[in-house]
């Protein structure tokens, strides 16, 4: 801080600008991480479609886990796309009164009251710094409620992922077992054909030596 003072009130201006133009930034920088949500998100629908009828549609399984599994990965999934929504709604606008409402109104107020110049020089910058305080309070409330907000959407989404890789794992070992059935279906019929056109040529055979006999 070197020689600075916090009497000095062109130094509290100072540094209640940074702070401010800090919070804004940090605002800004928070609502583009949206776009690391949006690619999980979009990961987290690739295999919705084919799980969800799967499950419940097709009814393939009846093994609990994996509903439980599908159930948690829905909901966390649901509850993170909330909160990513609550991280990116624009709030109110928080900006500062025009400069000229100081140093013409403000500063007029505290000179037809009788303060002579150094006077309202140091009254009008204390008001000035009052609305920077305010401004900055609440830019700082609303920055750690967006990341508040991006945080638990993030968590939740981890959440989902997990549920998700377990529900496709199973989705395709299910998918695997199927084909493996209906193949063996497919072989079974097939010999089964051919025990049938086997015992109808041995009794074509067995019919045609009879006549031959006779």
């Amino acid at each position: 801080m070197g020689n600075k003072s916090f009497y000095d009130l062109d130094y509290i201006i100072e540094l209640n600008e940074q702070r401010l133009e800090q919070y804004t930034n940090a605002l800004q920088k928070n609502t583009e991480k949206f776009t690391t949500l949006l690619v999980i998100y979009s990961t987290l629908c690739i295999f919705l479609v084919p799980v969800s009828q799967q499950l419940l549609i097709e009814q393939k399984t009846t093994d609990w886990r994996i509903y439980w599994a599908y159930y948690v990965y829905t909901g966390a999934f649901i509850l993170s796309v909330t909160f990513a929504v609550l991280q990116i709604l624009p709030g109110k606008q928080n900006l500062l009164p025009e400069p000229y409402t100081y140093y013409r109104a403000v500063k007029y107020m505290y000179e037809e009251q009788g303060f002579n110049q150094h006077e309202t020089d140091l009254l009008t910058k204390s008001a000035y710094i009052e609305q920077l305080e305010v401004r900055t309070e609440i830019q700082s409330i609303k920055l750690q409620r967006k990341t508040s907000f991006y945080n638990i959407a993030f968590y939740l989404a981890i959440i989902a992922c997990i549920a998700y890789l377990y529900c496709i794992w199973n989705h395709l070992n299910i998918e695997k077992n199927n084909k493996k059935q209906l193949k063996s279906t497919a072989v079974s019929v097939v010999l089964q054909k051919a025990n049938i056109c086997g015992e109808e040529n041995k009794n074509s055979n067995q019919l045609m030596i009879l006549q031959s006999k006779n």
